[in-house]
């Protein structure tokens, strides 16, 4: 009866460790989509030069394409604070012809880099059926010149917001029950070593 006792103690910690560990890796995950961007390749801040960058949202499997925790991405451009850049970007087919524009701002949306040298373009409608163009063109370089970095970056949707919280909640109310249970079983179980309880056994 120790022995049985001992194992299902131990099977009862061990379980409620990788219920909590399994847990956190799975938020641990969900927290990092929420952040991911996809980064394109740097072009130089040169007014005049229109650059091309074409990329596959659908992709071999849609949901690892872009983080269905976020809201529809956001166009950037990471560059010299007081550069004009104009974006247009476009779901083209196989042939190049223009099927949906998709800056949900205009098909063509100028903006200006702030003092932190971003560029933001709005947001875009998704389709995983056909790659997405998006054409930038510098009008104005900034302070210095350099290179540019365009990326999407989108934010955390409100059912993520609210599943994160219930997942932290749930995390930390079953990680205490999880000791109450296991320090009340010790507590009740003063003789799982064969120790006496409350004198000496014959």
């Amino acid at each position: 009866m120790v022995a049985f006792r001992f194992l299902a103690l131990l099977t009862v910690g061990l379980s409620l460790l990788t219920f909590v560990f399994l847990l956190n890796v799975s938020n641990a995950r969900l927290e990092r989509e929420a952040l991911r961007q996809v980064v394109g390749e740097p072009f130089a801040l040169q007014a005049g030069e229109p650059v091309s960058w074409t990329l596959d949202l659908g992709g071999s499997r849609v949901e690892s394409a872009w983080p269905g925790e976020q809201r529809q991405p956001r166009l950037w451009v990471r560059a010299q604070p007081g550069a004009e850049i104009a974006a247009r970007a476009e779901y083209r087919s196989e042939g190049g012809a223009v099927l949906l524009a998709a800056l949900v701002d205009g098909e063509r949306v100028v903006a200006s880099a702030d003092p932190d040298g971003l560029v933001g373009f709005g947001a875009l409608w998704l389709s995983w059926e056909h790659p997405l163009t998006v054409e930038f063109e510098v009008l104005a370089g900034g302070d210095g010149g350099g290179e540019a970095v365009p990326f999407l970056s989108g934010q955390p949707s409100r059912n993520f917001t609210a599943a994160r919280a219930i997942s932290r909640t749930l995390w930390i109310v079953f990680t205490i029950i999880g000791a109450m249970g296991f320090a009340v079983l010790v507590a009740t179980q003063r003789d799982l070593f064969g120790a006496p309880r409350g004198g000496a056994r014959p």
